[in-house]
């Protein structure tokens, strides 16, 4: 039951909300302030959290009495903003809400004071994430006359969604500012404030929690998660256990460049979890290339295999293996490499984590019959678990949509961590999507918290 008044869509600011620019911000902006023996404090920083690009510029020359005009802080700080963003991380919790509702088809969009061109910069390697949204309003929009705390960037989002009032809506905010400009729109506003933020600040929103992952949905009567508990897990390999997937990616760059061809983004999505040799043929039709299906695939495989002994665990992997396997929850691999390649890819370094899991199929299995998206394989995992757990209790982890399909198809449960450029109509089959495996919470299924 809604213990606020419901909603029907969902508006979301982006800086130190979605994404964690705040930082980046704070870091970029103390660099140029200590040329001046100057220190960016916290209270000050809070005051400019939301406005626009040229009243922060404004403020800070004035507050720090700077020997420049504000279009020179604006120059210098976009110098130093350039080299930071493109590093930003989403905040916890994020993707998986916004994926969450759009599947659902809760109309969503991003109301954010960054102009078109810093917009740009900060989402670069969140493409994936963004394609979730319905509509993106921006500061530089000529429709938003006032920055907040007006009302103005709100009422456009809300006026752009279809069949959207704005007292139908819910702000998700991280700023004061935003937050007056929601209520000023009429708007109910959720809150994620910094740690840091003084409770004062905060008494206006309609709800505060500490991060997106303690927000229910239903508490403004929209769409619950209602994921399953599960008992069992199964992971994919490449580019979700291990940061194999850019070393395959260098390669064909590297094999494509040399015909003049560039890579596909679409065809990689296509092929992504598939057997080499299928890969391999697909990738001389779809290409043109001069050479048989072997032909390639003994090219790239020349120059993989060079790399993946060198390959990492990807961000958050080992701390979730070994807790699972702490906790005695049952895990298993469920990989399209072969055996042999497979070994390459642990064996120099990661040998004693994959011993932690309980079974390990591999794409030349004698019992695989067909390949992602087909389900046997995850069937075939299932199936090899001692205690005979059924398709519900079993947990697929996967990177691509491929692999999505296939754990779907077997009635599991799955949580995607796609790459950052994978878009929404790749994305909405999934149960859970996440920016890494950092953001899991194991709570989300029912298995033991961290």
């Amino acid at each position: 039951m809604a213990k606020f008044r419901i909603v029907k869509s969902v508006l979301f600011d982006m800086d130190g909300l979605l994404l964690d620019t705040e930082n980046l911000y704070t870091l970029g902006t103390q660099k140029i302030l200590s040329e001046y023996g100057k220190v960016y404090s916290w209270e000050f920083k809070a005051k400019l959290m939301g406005k626009r690009t040229e009243e922060v510029a404004r403020m800070i020359t004035e507050h720090y009495q700077l020997p420049f005009a504000p279009e020179e802080w604006i120059q210098r700080s976009t110098e130093v903003y350039r080299e930071l963003f493109p590093q930003v991380k989403s905040l916890p919790g994020v993707t998986k809400l916004v994926h969450h509702l759009a599947k659902n088809k809760i109309p969503i969009a991003v109301a954010t004071s960054s102009s078109s061109s810093a917009f740009e910069l900060k989402t670069r390697n969140h493409n994936g994430l963004f394609s979730l949204f319905d509509v993106i309003v921006k500061g530089d929009n000529p429709e938003v006359r006032n920055a907040k705390p007006a009302p103005d960037i709100f009422l456009v989002a809300a006026s752009m969604l279809k069949d959207t009032n704005p007292e139908d809506c819910l702000v998700v905010e991280d700023a004061p500012l935003g937050v007056k400009g929601g209520i000023a729109a009429g708007m109910q506003v959720l809150m994620v404030p910094d740690d840091r933020m003084h409770q004062e600040n905060t008494k206006e929103a309609t709800l505060c929690v500490k991060n997106l992952h303690f927000f229910n949905p239903k508490d403004f009567g929209l769409p619950g998660y209602n994921y399953r508990p599960v008992t069992h897990v199964i992971f994919d390999m490449d580019g979700l256990l291990l940061n194999t997937q850019n070393m395959y990616s260098q390669v064909s760059s590297k094999l494509l460049a040399d015909h003049g061809k560039e890579p596909d983004f679409n065809f990689k999505m296509k092929v992504i979890g598939r057997r080499a040799n299928e890969v391999a043929e697909m990738a001389v039709k779809h290409y043109q290339l001069p050479y048989t299906g072997q032909q390639y695939l003994r090219l790239h495989q020349e120059e993989c295999y060079a790399l993946f002994p060198t390959c990492d665990l990807l961000p958050g992997v080992e701390k979730l293996i070994r807790h699972l396997h702490a906790m005695n929850v049952k895990m298993a691999v469920a990989t399209s490499s072969n055996r042999d390649v497979m070994e390459i890819k642990t064996k120099t370094k990661h040998t004693e984590i994959f011993s932690l899991f309980n079974h390990i199929v591999t794409g030349c299995d004698p019992e695989l019959t067909e390949s992602k998206p087909h389900p046997h394989i995850y069937e075939l995992a299932r199936s090899r678990f001692s205690d005979g757990p059924g398709a519900e209790s079993c947990l697929v982890f996967e990177d691509a949509p491929n692999g999505v399909e296939a754990g779907v198809s077997a009635g599991m449960q799955v949580v995607m961590i796609p790459h950052h450029k994978t878009s929404k109509e790749y994305m909405l089959e999934a149960t859970q999507v996440l920016s890494s495996m950092e953001d899991f919470q194991p709570q989300d299924f029912g298995l033991p918290g961290f």
